[in-house]
């Protein structure tokens, strides 16, 4: 399939709206004689980029079809053959989603006539309009192109004919994207599962031949290796690639009567690690000179070493693989030899370019990089959007490269970091343009509860909380932040972290405030410590600064030690979870382990540290404070930690499948499904979790 994230909203897509016209409907023997396609955008129909052809298929055009569409013999007499517009259509679709009004049947005589000129097939993603309104108004029937385009206010130009259809089409699906949105279909993974829940139309579109995955042989099938989304589940990176996809190419070659000095300026001017001693034009080559090589002969030598020739010290045995071999080989023959580069050879085994360690374990890093440049450069909620549906593939790699659950954690969180403040940043935009000028004083917004602490995943909500340095009588401070904390929620759920429902967020009153408001609400929960329970206050000791003075942060975190440190009654009461343990029951097929897991496990280590005055903020690092001061033992520490790793890692799992199926991701592991071992590992999980009660009520002694 294409290179298409499936997490992207629909809002973002680069789509292709395609409609033809053939010789009759029968997709088992008719032809193409017309091909219509528009490119949209990011939710805008592109009126100059479109493509339309006639298509001679050498057979004639039967009356019937030629007073639908106009189209006779005469018309298609000196048209291009498929085969000869295939190129060119192939082009213009490029790597887009395909979308079109019944476009199975579109994509099934496309199917055909690839298959009669001998051509390979490039699956696409691709979207029924038909089928998304049936899943939008729950409504089964089949609705023509005319019944759309009535209902939303669409006019068709001349119908039948491919462009003005797939125009129509294109304004359909623009004007179907909100309305899904509103009912919780945003992105494309999600579009395609409501659209194959449509099971009546569907089971008649596979009668007659329409086009599905299973319409596809797979000898047939061309993948662009380039797709790391797509495969993803199936092939872990390192399973997936092949040396000619990340190799630096061409190597570089220089004579062995080459000095070191020369040696490292060609090296630094082309930005190389590696070079291969000999010539490229002839084999073998000499031997292979690294970075470390150079730095070696300068620490023996000196000054001297300048004008040594670098095949003195070169190493001569040039390990290699050829560009064909797969990633993981790669990284098992670099350990094996225990070496930082290798040579990749082609068919003809002549050296075509090198790898080093560093790009190839490097890749995590780069992606989390691109991650953190794509919000950073971000103007809008939907630039936003489209960097986060970027971490369901990041999360998946990582998982399947053996990365811990708790250290993915923290990659998500960072990025659900950026992500509020740069929503910060574009919502102080938004006061600007409105006329309210620049914040009047210093502020700290603060994320909180799992983003805080770096234990966020793929289901994440809106916790946060705005601290501002001072207030004014007459109100104008507190309503400038207020307008500001409405603009930040709706910029930060249009990206995709929803609302929370239990409104922590900055633009509800009890969430923001100045440093004195917030250091009388904090004295107020010190007090009364059942209202701090009720008020969900637990969730401020876990706050990390996303955006803001960092002055302003530091001064609120000792209020916050100030007026709550060390306090036993604020303790019991955030440590409830811990104490009074929810059992999951036996019958449930689906078990939530933020409720029964995972809560637990964080209430305690957050309990334990505001009694004991601990200013970490993750649970790891609560639990081995409580374990410097003497409040747990190591071993049970241990435990707590190796529990909330198998348990996030379950439940991250279980989130990347519901993203792909196109649900919505919930804190719900399914556990029908699991291997016996793991459903016993489960269970271990909650029998040490049922120690926690114990512990805690120890700790807060």
């Amino acid at each position: 399939m294409p290179r298409i994230n499936r997490y992207t909203p629909l809002a973002e897509l680069t789509v292709v709206v395609l409609d033809t016209e053939t010789t009759g409907l029968d997709v088992s023997r008719d032809r193409i004689v017309q091909i219509g396609a528009v490119r949209v955008v990011r939710g805008h129909v592109q009126p100059n980029e479109t493509f339309l052809t006639l298509v001679n298929s050498g057979m004639p055009i039967p009356p019937a079809a030629t007073a639908v569409h106009g189209i006779d013999d005469a018309a298609v007499q000196a048209a291009p053959s498929f085969e000869t517009v295939k190129p060119n259509l192939d082009a213009f679709l490029g790597d887009a989603v395909i979308v079109g009004q019944s476009v199975g049947f579109d994509l099934a005589i496309l199917l055909r006539e690839t298959r009669r000129i001998g051509g390979r097939w490039h699956p696409p993603h691709f979207l029924d309009t038909k089928l998304l309104y049936a899943a939008l108004n729950d409504d089964p029937r089949e609705h023509p192109l005319d019944d759309l385009a009535a209902a939303l206010g669409v006019t068709i130009g001349h119908r039948h004919t491919a462009l003005d259809d797939a125009r129509a089409t294109a304004e359909i699906f623009v004007r179907l994207i909100p309305l899904l949105a509103s009912k919780g279909i945003r992105t494309l993974a999600e579009a395609e599962a409501h659209a194959n829940a449509q099971i009546r139309i569907l089971e008649r579109q596979a009668r007659e031949g329409w086009y599905d995955a299973t319409s596809v042989r797979p000898e047939e099938a061309w993948v662009d290796g380039r797709d790391r989304e797509a495969l993803a589940s199936l092939d872990p990176f390192l399973y997936r690639y092949r040396l000619r996809h990340v190799m630096q190419t061409p190597a570089l070659f220089l004579s062995p009567h080459t000095t070191v000095l020369e040696a490292a300026r060609r090296m630094d001017a082309e930005q190389r690690g590696v070079v291969i001693v000999g010539d490229a034009t002839a084999e073998p080559v000499w031997g292979i000179v690294t970075e470390r090589d150079l730095l070696r002969a300068l620490a023996r030598e000196g000054g001297g070493a300048v004008d040594q020739r670098i095949e003195s010290i070169m190493t001569e045995t040039v390990v290699s693989l050829p560009e064909d071999a797969f990633l993981y080989r790669a990284l098992a023959r670099m350990r094996r030899a225990d070496i930082r580069h290798l040579a990749v050879t082609d068919s003809a085994n002549r050296v075509v370019g090198t790898l080093s360690a560093n790009t190839l374990l490097g890749e995590r890093a780069n992606q989390a990089i691109l991650l953190g440049d794509e919000v950073s450069e971000a103007t809008h909620a939907a630039d936003l959007a489209r960097a986060r549906a970027r971490l369901p593939t990041v999360a998946r790699e990582l998982l399947a490269n053996g990365v811990d659950a708790v250290e993915i954690a923290r990659v998500l969180s960072f990025e659900l970091r950026e992500l509020v403040g740069r929503a910060a940043v574009l919502a102080e935009r938004m006061m600007e343009r409105a006329g309210a000028g620049r914040p009047p004083v210093p502020y700290a917004l603060l994320v909180l509860g799992s983003g805080g602490r770096g234990e966020s995943l793929l289901a994440a909500e809106q916790d946060n909380a705005l601290v501002y340095e001072s207030d004014d009588p007459a109100g104008t401070i507190a309503g400038w932040f207020a307008r500001f904390g409405e603009h930040l929620a709706r910029i930060i759920h249009e990206s995709g972290v929803h609302y929370c429902a239990d409104g922590v967020m900055a633009r509800n009153p009890a969430w923001r405030g100045s440093l004195d408001t917030w250091r009388d609400r904090l004295r107020d929960w010190s007090r009364y410590p059942d209202r701090a329970g009720t008020e969900h206050a637990d969730l401020i000791f876990d706050g990390h600064l996303a955006y803001g003075n960092t002055d302003l942060d530091a001064e609120f975190r000792i209020v916050l030690g100030e007026e709550t440190s060390s306090n036993r009654a604020l303790a019991q009461v955030f440590a409830q979870p811990a104490l009074v343990l929810d059992i999951p029951p036996d019958a449930e097929t689906r078990v939530d382990l933020k409720r029964y897991g995972l809560l637990p496990v964080t209430a305690a280590a957050r309990a334990l540290a505001v009694r004991h005055g601990i200013a970490a903020s993750s649970t790891p690092e609560r639990f081995a404070a409580a374990c410097s001061v003497g409040v747990m033992t190591p071993a049970v520490r241990d435990r707590l930690d190796e529990v909330q790793s198998r348990l996030q890692g379950w439940l991250l799992r279980q989130q990347i499948d519901d993203l792909d199926a196109g649900r919505t991701p919930t804190k719900g592991v399914d556990t029908q499904d699991m291997p016996v071992i793991e459903r016993q590992s489960l269970q271990c999980c909650f029998e040490r979790i049922r120690e926690l009660p114990a512990v805690v009520r120890a700790g807060l002694s």
